[in-house]
């Protein structure tokens, strides 16, 4: 039994193992950055104190620059350092696989814990990108973990240990701050079902609202100014498909299996969709068949902590403000897997178990298709970086980049890809900082002789007669343009 146990947690820590290295080399061959990347690596530039201030004017709270800071303080800011953070929120998310879950619901569900984790798709990106995703399913993960401990042994160590990883999410997104507050009302309703005293969640909350106290001013600043002017818009059907789908596939349409057509994997997600619609059914059925079976209930549990943050999070967007974001669900993706962990172990007991091995399978397959587009739509993207630079750098190394508002975007991006240059937005009655990015406003065009313009494809800025065009570079719906004087000869 002993060796058996022992063969499990070597098989466990040999996928981690696997999976970190196929991140390491998705960071490796990822040269290239998005905006909200290049968000994070400008912010890196400043002070810790400046971080808070910064953050106060974003719609993020600071914790995970803090960390990276530290991090990269440490290690080195290059990309590949700064990625590799994000890599280890992953790996952090699987250890807690191999401890307190493996304790808790032993060998079986660790292990399809932790392959669920590497399997999913939507994890190559949370261990790569430069944002604080992974490191906030880490964090409502534990917290959601350690707070169905408290429902074995409410003792204040458990305690403890749920409002500390808490915090840690609340100050790490908004919607693991939601995530946090399902939890705490699900263990406040579990006490009371049970007629057990609920001093002590009362207490820990006191704690929590405590230790969240300095950054609530700001939470409502940033709540009002989201209800005033936020880019997120009411789902439409298309958007709530994608949410439904979101981590099996692509973040967004723009970064879609590049290898694969629309067709087939059309026809692959659909199957998936379907698979999971009939083994919730089974699921339910089991449920109502076995209501006493702990570990199913375990499982419902950890769903809902999902389930709850999503119909929140959809309340806020259809009564008050559209805050609904398929990649801020990621927040909560690894309560989602420890729930269909625990249910896919039970299911394997049943007759079902050939449909969940197919859905095992077919999530395999989706996984290894994300993890080669992936490597092909970097290798394109590292191209067109490398276009960009070389264009710009075979110029005049003193010319000012200009942009008009529309394509703000790709002006901070390249005022991080090329950050020795002076870049101007052309914004009139704008008296919006732009931090983190070393950018300035400007009301009108310069009176200088040359100057590259930044536009995007769709952008209507008409260039003043006194210039012309000198040489352009139009990569996808990104235009720079050389622009020179007409009298500067």
């Amino acid at each position: 039994m002993k060796l058996t146990k022992g063969i499990n947690r070597l098989s466990t820590c040999g996928l981690i193992f696997v999976s970190f290295c196929c991140l390491l080399y998705i960071n490796y061959i990822n040269r290239t950055f998005w905006y909200d990347e290049a968000y994070t690596i400008a912010i890196m530039k400043h002070s810790f104190s400046e971080i808070w201030k910064i953050t106060a004017t974003d719609v993020h709270p600071p914790l995970y620059y803090f960390m990276l800071k530290l991090f990269i303080g440490i290690f080195g800011d290059s990309l590949f350092v700064m990625r590799i953070f994000s890599n280890l929120g992953v790996m952090a998310s699987c250890l807690l696989g191999i401890f307190p879950i493996r304790r808790l619901f032993g060998e079986k569900v660790m292990f399809s814990f932790v392959l669920l984790m590497i399997l999913m798709p939507v994890n190559q990106y949370l261990g790569v990108e430069i944002r604080m995703y992974s490191w906030a399913m880490f964090f409502v993960l534990a917290c959601a973990v350690y707070a169905y401990e408290v429902f074995q042994k409410e003792t204040l160590f458990c305690y403890s240990k749920m409002t500390f990883f808490g915090i840690c999410a609340a100050y790490t997104h908004y919607y693991a701050l939601i995530a946090v507050f399902s939890i705490f009302l699900i263990l406040t309703i579990y006490l009371l079902n049970k007629k057990r005293t609920v001093v002590r969640p009362i207490l820990f909350s006191i704690i929590f609202l405590l230790a969240y106290s300095p950054w609530v001013p700001i939470l409502t600043t940033q709540f009002y100014s989201v209800h005033e002017n936020f880019w997120v818009e009411t789902p439409t059907l298309k958007d709530i498909l994608l949410f439904s789908y979101y981590f099996f596939s692509p973040k967004e349409p723009s970064h879609p299996y590049t290898i694969f057509s629309i067709w087939t994997m059309s026809a692959a997600l659909l199957i998936m969709l379907g698979l999971v619609f009939t083994l919730t059914i089974i699921i339910i059925r089991m449920h109502i068949q076995d209501k006493s079976n702990k570990r199913l209930r375990a499982g419902a549990y950890f769903i809902l902590v999902f389930v709850s943050t999503i119909m929140i999070t959809f309340a806020i967007t259809f009564l008050i403000k559209p805050i609904s974001v398929p990649r801020y669900t990621s927040c909560m993706l690894g309560a989602l897997i420890l729930g269909i962990a625990i249910y896919g172990v039970e299911l394997y007991k049943t007759k079902a178990k050939p449909i969940a091995i197919s859905g095992l399978i077919l999530l395999s397959m989706l996984s290894i298709a994300r993890f080669f587009s992936e490597k092909a739509y970097y290798i394109s993207q590292n191209k067109k970086f490398t276009e960009v630079a070389a264009f710009v750098e075979s110029k005049d190394k003193s010319l000012k980049m200009i942009a008009p508002l529309e394509a703000y975007p790709t002006l901070a991006e390249l005022s991080v890809l090329l950050s020795k240059k002076e870049f101007l937005l052309f914004s009139p009655d704008d008296n919006t900082t732009y931090l983190p990015f070393e950018i300035k406003t400007i009301e009108m065009l310069p009176n200088i002789s040359e100057f590259f313009f930044v536009q995007t494809a769709n952008d209507s800025t008409v260039i003043p007669g006194k210039y012309r065009i000198k040489s352009k570079l139009q990569l996808d719906k990104i235009i720079i343009s050389q622009i020179e004087a007409k009298n500067s000869n």
